[in-house]
């Protein structure tokens, strides 16, 4: 009798990520910790970035773009683009494989794809697992920040600030005219749309930078003068 097929190993690192969630959902949830936290990074970021509360939607920015490039810096040099990239591409030519396979009805490929498919998923799952395990670096950036941001803005005179479209836009609300229906307040909607355009872009540009070294350090001869 055929033993049955070994299920994929669980990915290491899991329960630590998952245990590294229950935390970050107590630091939101307890006010008198995520308010600690705000006020620390107060000292430190409230005269650099708050402007006395002059020009909040430039300090919201500013911030923003602060958390983006640190955990883009962190992302970048904890993860292997090239593995990363090796795994996509298998996944991808499995699935097409195996599509092609169906389409034709052809059984023996069929056979032999579905063989594999155990092999590919648990490539998958690695690749998964080892992208989870910057999360943690990650939080230990965004908690604070996200923290003295909240801190910033609830203490601020004027909660509101403007569009073409809306002259009182309230920083605190979950919907409006701007966002419509939302489960974030408008101020991290505006961290959002002023910072996840700068960190994809800061992203391509390091993995620009780092293909490119890399190509380098194997083709010398290209580059010699």
């Amino acid at each position: 009798m055929a033993d049955a097929p070994a299920a994929p190993p669980r990915p290491r690192g899991m329960f630590t990520t998952l245990l590294l969630f229950v935390a970050v959902f107590f630091v939101f949830s307890n006010q008198a910790l995520y308010g600690a936290i705000g006020r620390g990074m107060d000292r430190v970021l409230g005269p650099v970035l708050g402007f006395g509360g002059a020009y909040p939607v430039f300090s919201i920015m500013l911030g923003g773009t602060l958390l983006v490039l640190l955990t883009t810096l962190v992302r970048h040099f904890t993860t292997d683009w090239l593995e990363m990239a090796k795994a996509q591409n298998t996944m991808r030519h499995f699935q097409k494989e195996l599509q092609k396979a169906r389409k034709e009805n052809n059984t023996y490929r069929l056979k032999k794809l579905q063989d594999r498919q155990m092999d590919i998923l648990q490539m998958q799952q690695q690749a998964q697992a080892r992208q989870m395990r910057t999360m943690p670096l990650t939080m230990v950036v965004v908690v604070p920040l996200f923290a003295w941001m909240g801190l910033f803005i609830s203490r601020l005179d004027y909660w509101f600030f403007t569009t073409p479209w809306n002259e009182a836009v309230d920083m605190f609300r979950t919907n409006g005219v701007v966002f419509g229906s939302s489960v974030f307040p408008h101020w991290i909607l505006l961290y959002m749309a002023l910072s996840i355009p700068l960190g994809a872009l800061a992203q391509k540009a390091m993995k620009y930078l780092s293909w490119r070294e890399r190509w380098q350090r194997r083709h010398p001869e290209v580059h010699e003068k």
